[in-house]
């Protein structure tokens, strides 16, 4: 049945919006002939949704808190949502949804002829989100017709059309022997992957992408055919989202921008503008903004070729500047889900008011209505907004070029088949030029990125991996890093080049490592491979606008030595569990070492020479009253140390406190304001072994010469904090002797993130029905 809108509120700001009627599509011309031409349009596609019921009993509940906590909302399932469209000749709305009264729906995409729409919808409390597809108008027996592509027992949403009738779409279904990653934060407990299926097949034609570490959300069309969307980049102390693209069949995933100096914390709900590679995005925190934000347009198009992008140089224009970008409340209101129209306006939804976690506290719901927005005069003007329920996702119904389709280059079956990673050049980059990138500590002084690049003799793939691996266990320990494993350590050659066979599927990231054994550089961004599929880049974050040549030869060294064999299964990738390793053997345990050779000289009473010393901090909790930590200076033993980091409590060994507590002071991540006494050098820089003072403080020699060490000896120490008048091989002044290979596996510890948990000190439990067999 069709239902007549409530009196429009329509606006006299902006353009009339009967102006929608006579939009001309992308890129179309009135002498066009290859394109759609003079194709007005008078509907919208939309997604009703609702926060509030009432009981039986009259109760009344508003369910709006999964969308304050993050910026991915999909497991809110509140009854009475559906997919409408709108007349706005008529003003009248039709329901394509109808048959399914206790419908949620989470998102939609009209098709690129404009005669259907893609859209996730939960039937009922006991269902999941699937994926259908419905048409735009009703046939001969007055319905709708409708279609379930998807099914099982996982929750597939946000769903794309994809050129050649393939639809991309975000899931939660787990299949690594992890099972569904879990997200250690506030957001829900399963992360989000990336999957497509064909239209004609639905799930017999349902292929799983390779996994990030965190969730990947709100997908979005590309003119050149690619699927873009945003990533929520969880890697140490990198916390953000930002926007890249895959190929359909899930290949050759680059970063598209928000890696330099986007506006926001993260960029979500994105929409391609009619001019190729320039976006509109919302720009937000990632939490307590119920998913909405400010409209920021990104023009992320090379200077050398508009047809390509480049993330390194992406220009950020703020288009609504009254809105906040981050999660205080706002004095006007957000926006959320824009798309946009060929004449630069968008349809957008849009709340006025404060717009934040204040309004689950206060049971007021924001009000979501559909507005055309003038990003010239940056006005609203109104087009639909019913009485108690969000209007997301609005859509003109009109036929819109096609992108071209892009072969698929992964044919591999066989998900035991690895990825080959490597560079051509890993001195060629782009850090230090364009980004002002230096590298300081043991051989270098503020040395440009690039030329410390050029003292790299390894590349160290780090696989990581969510708290999934251990239940109960929310934080690895008192950093921000996840869990980390060594997969392998590939040669680079003499031309800078190199290649390593990697483990499928899995999120991994890089460090060039020195002849010490020290990373040289942490990549911040998680990388992944399909079965098969080759990850060749120009050199360690190399120019995106500039050619990449293999140093003047036709193959490089790598290519012509082949690559390193590193498709290592999990049980053989190296971890380093701090303590209480499951196996007490483990030759790995960090505590073991320092049981062996350090605690009899710093423990609870004792600090080498002299008397142990303390520092307190004093921690205030989100419900009052304070807690002081009494803090060692440098206590090695194990026994166990309560503090409080990033607003959780924790019991660790003294020896971890002792090290690592110090660097999370100096970044106050909630640990508190309050520090009384003295605190000692930063022991170790979760990350960062080349500047962290216990590394410093023990030295290490070279892996090729060993009578060079890492910092010159019978120097000062870089931090006067450091007791001693020189540097010496320390604790070989002291008549103990640790081997270079223990001295690495603390700088490996370090580098790795700091991580006092692992796979090898928890109940990690594998999954079963495992499809990737092994990876």
């Amino acid at each position: 049945m069709a239902r007549t809108l409530r009196t429009s509120r329509l606006s006299a700001l902006g353009l009339p919006l009967l102006a929608l009627l006579a939009l001309p599509p992308a890129g179309c011309s009135a002498k066009s002939t290859d394109e759609p031409t003079g194709q007005a349009f008078g509907k919208i596609a939309l997604v009703v949704r609702q926060h509030t019921t009432v009981g039986p009993d009259g109760k009344v509940t508003i369910v709006v808190a999964s969308g304050s906590d993050q910026v991915m909302d999909y497991k809110r399932y509140v009854p009475g949502g559906r997919v409408e469209t709108y007349d706005l000749r008529t003003k009248k709305t039709e329901n394509l949804t109808e048959d399914f009264p206790k419908a949620d729906v989470t998102s939609l995409d009209v098709s690129f002829d404009a005669t259907k729409v893609v859209f996730s919808m939960r039937i009922d409390e006991t269902d999941s989100y699937h994926l259908y597809w419905a048409s735009l108008e009703r046939g001969d027996d007055g319905k709708f017709e409708l279609h379930q592509l998807t099914f099982g027992p996982y929750d597939d949403i946000h769903p794309i059309w994809v050129a050649g009738d393939r639809i991309a779409f975000v899931t939660n279904e787990g299949y690594t022997e992890m099972g569904t990653r879990a997200d250690e934060y506030e957001h829900p407990r399963e992360v989000t992957q990336l999957a497509t299926i064909s239209l004609a097949a639905g799930d017999a034609d349902r292929k799983l992408c390779a996994q990030n570490l965190s969730h990947s959300v709100n997908l979005f069309s590309m003119a050149d055919g690619r699927v873009g969307f945003s990533r929520w980049e969880h890697l140490e102390h990198v916390n953000d989202m930002k926007l890249f693209a895959m190929n359909p069949d899930c290949t050759q995933v680059v970063a598209v921008s928000g890696q330099h100096g986007k506006p926001a914390n993260s960029l979500v709900q994105v929409t391609e503008t009619s001019v190729p590679n320039v976006f509109v995005a919302v720009a937000t925190e990632r939490n307590k903004t119920i998913q909405s934000g400010g409209l920021v347009r990104i023009d992320a198009r090379s200077s050398v070729d508009a047809r390509k992008f480049d993330e390194e140089h992406a220009a950020y224009e703020v288009l609504t500047p009254n809105v906040p970008l981050e999660n205080d409340p706002s004095p006007v209101g957000r926006y959320r889900t824009p798309h946009a129209l060929p004449d630069g306006r968008l349809l957008v939804s849009w709340a006025g008011g404060v717009v934040n976690d204040i309004d689950v506290m206060s049971a007021t719901p924001p009000n979501y209505g559909v507005y055309l927005y003038d990003p010239t005069t940056r006005k609203n003007q109104l087009v639909l907004d019913h009485d108690g329920s969000w209007e997301l996702d609005a859509q003109a119904i009109v036929p819109r070029r096609e992108p071209p389709v892009i072969d698929s280059i992964h044919r591999e079956t066989d998900s035991t088949t690895p990825a080959v990673f490597g560079s051509i050049d890993i001195k060629n980059t782009s850090l230090y030029s364009s980004h002002g990138d230096t590298v300081s500590g043991a051989q270098f002084d503020d040395t440009p990125t690039d030329q410390a690049l050029r003292q790299a003799k390894r590349v160290r793939i780090i696989e990581g991996f969510s708290s999934e691996s251990a239940p109960g266990i929310t934080q690895f320990g008192i950093t921000m890093a996840e869990g980390a494993a060594v997969i392998g350590e590939a040669p680079v050659y003499d031309d800078g080049s190199w290649l390593a066979k990697v483990p499928a599927y899995i999120p991994m990231h890089l460090q060039p490592i020195d002849e010490f054994d020290l990373s040289i550089r942490n990549q911040t961004l998680w990388i992944q491979g399909m079965p098969g599929e080759a990850r060749v880049c120009g050199g360690c974050h190399e120019s995106r606008s500039a050619p990449n040549l293999s140093g003047g030869q036709q193959m490089t060294l790598a290519a012509s030595k082949g690559a390193v064999n590193l498709d290592t299964p999990l049980d053989a990738r190296a971890e380093y569990p701090w303590f209480g390793a499951n196996d007490p053997n483990d030759p790995n345990q960090i505590q073991t070492l320092l049981d062996q050779k350090c605690v009899s000289c710093h423990n609870e009473t004792t600090n080498g020479n002299g008397a142990q010393e303390f520092y307190t901090v004093t921690t205030n909790s989100a419900v009052g009253g304070a807690t002081p930590y009494q803090i060692p200076r440098m206590d090695l033993s194990s026994r166990p140390i309560t503090v409080s980091y990033d607003n959780q409590t924790g019991s660790y060994a003294a020896s971890y406190v002792s090290l690592f507590y110090p660097a999370a002071v100096a970044l106050e991540l909630g640990v508190g304001s309050q520090v009384t006494g003295t605190v000692p050098p930063l022991w170790a820089v979760p990350s960062d072994a080349r500047g962290s003072a216990l590394i410093e403080k023990l030295n290490v020699t070279s892996s090729i010469d060993s009578n060079k060490t890492a910092w010159p000896l019978d120097q000062a120490f870089s931090d006067p904090g450091i007791r001693g008048a020189k540097r010496t091989m320390h604790p070989e002044d002291v008549g103990v002797t640790l081997t270079r290979e223990e001295r690495v596996k603390l700088i490996r510890a370090i580098d790795l993130g700091g991580q006092y948990f692992s796979r090898r000190n928890s109940d990690f439990q594998r999954y079963g029905n495992d499809p990737t067999a092994g990876h």
